[in-house]
Parts: structure tokens; sequence; C-alpha cells
């Protein structure tokens, strides 16, 4: 099991989405809770964002990164598809 944690600015993005969306959302952190790093949806960024992995949600993108050896995954950003690459 992994540890789902956001940061302050993931954490404010989270708040503000209605409850349809909240509850996809949830279901993506599951997921990710789980272990599960190999989707479809998951893809490796590049450039400046090396590092860091996104989680595609229709329009809304999920960035994130991985510590396995504290086994956390960090939520770096929860924002649309537009904001989420700048």
């Amino acid at each position: 099991m992994f540890e789902v944690k956001l940061t302050t600015q993931a954490e404010r993005a989270y708040r503000r989405l209605d409850k349809a969306m909240r509850g996809r959302v949830d279901s993506v952190f599951l997921k990710l809770q789980g272990g599960e790093f190999t989707s479809n949806n998951i893809t490796a960024l590049k450039g400046k964002l090396k590092g860091y992995l996104r989680y595609r949600l229709g329009d809304w993108r999920i960035v994130f990164s991985i510590d396995y050896k504290k086994r956390e995954v960090w939520v770096a950003a929860l924002t649309t598809r537009g904001g989420a690459y700048t």
C-alpha cells in the first residue's frame, strides 16, 4: 500500500472540485494507493516535469511522483489539461 499525499496547491484544487469530480479523483487515488502505476491513462512526463507522471482523467490531469522507499505518492497538481504542463 502507498500513502497518497497532496501538495498545498493540489489540496486547494481538490477542495474546489464539485462532488462528482471529487468522487472520480478519489477513485484514482484508491488505484494509486493500491500501487496501480501502469495504465493507458498514466504517462511519464518529459522536459521540466521529468520524474513526474500524469494520470489523465477526462479533461483533468493529476500530476504525481512516486517515492518507492517511503511508499508515498505525492500529488503535485490537480488541474485541467491546459494548465497541467505550464
